[in-house]
């Protein structure tokens, strides 16, 4: 565009809009400043990935403690309220109930814990077996999560576990009334208090049914403690202190 120039005859150029050089970099970013800027993400995502990671594995940590605390919790709390007996299995090493029958959801998936309402003490269905047609309650499953302890030494289980002397490999430090056999269950009676069971549905007497359950991750070990009333504790693997905190 020309501008008419105030003596006659004569024209001058109107000034650009913008400078020739901001005109160039309209058109895009130069193979170096995309490299640079690709180098820059690849730093900060590798200075954040871990971090990322670590958190993620501590929240399914929590989330699976938690869902052990809130099994025993609310079998204690059902029985109460429903006079039946209550059993928290735990599918440990793939155990199921006490004949063997697998814990799943109502559409088959595989679960790692499950609350059965087993019925009133004496009734015919009362066996300590997921019969058809008996009431579940299923928690699901936490990625990288598993049972047993990793960071925590072996030689130190849970302040309140007084079941061992040193963390099971397995993670349940449960036992059938013998006192002797390692079990994957615990039944809550009518009137709150969890009693241990066998296979055969055997109950044991006032204070057999505490124990621990032990979980890893690659960062945390937890402990969920059921107490022989039925008191519930978690407890977290603190490697720095080299103990378990509440």
């Amino acid at each position: 565009m020309f501008e008419r120039d105030a003596r006659p005859g004569r024209t001058t150029r109107a000034r650009c809009a913008k400078p020739a050089a901001l005109a160039r970099r309209s058109g895009g970013f130069t193979l170096i400043e995309v490299a640079i800027a690709l180098a820059i993400i690849g730093v900060v995502t590798a200075m954040t990935l871990p971090n990322v990671t670590s958190y993620l594995e501590n929240a399914n940590g929590r989330a699976a403690a938690k869902s052990v605390a809130d099994a025993f919790n609310f079998a204690r709390a059902q029985a109460i309220r429903t006079g039946n007996n209550h059993v928290v299995f735990f599918a440990i090493g793939g155990a199921g109930d006490t004949a063997g029958h697998a814990l799943t959801s109502a559409d088959g998936r595989a679960m790692p814990i499950l609350v059965l309402n087993d019925g009133r003490p004496g009734s015919t269905d009362q066996n300590c077996e997921i019969d058809a047609g008996e009431e579940t309650i299923v928690f699901e499953a936490q990625n990288g999560v598993g049972w047993g302890h990793n960071s925590a030494p072996a030689t130190e289980q849970a302040p309140d576990d007084a079941n061992v002397a040193s963390i099971p490999s397995a993670g349940s430090s449960f036992f059938a009334p013998n006192g002797t056999t390692q079990v994957t269950w615990v039944q809550f009676r009518p009137d709150g208090v969890p009693v241990a069971i066998d296979n055969a549905c055997t109950a044991g007497r006032l204070g057999t049914g505490g124990g621990t359950i032990y979980l890893w991750t690659d960062n945390r070990d937890y402990a969920v403690t059921l107490a022989p009333l039925g008191g519930v504790r978690v407890h977290v693997w603190n490697p720095a202190a080299g103990a378990w905190t509440s």
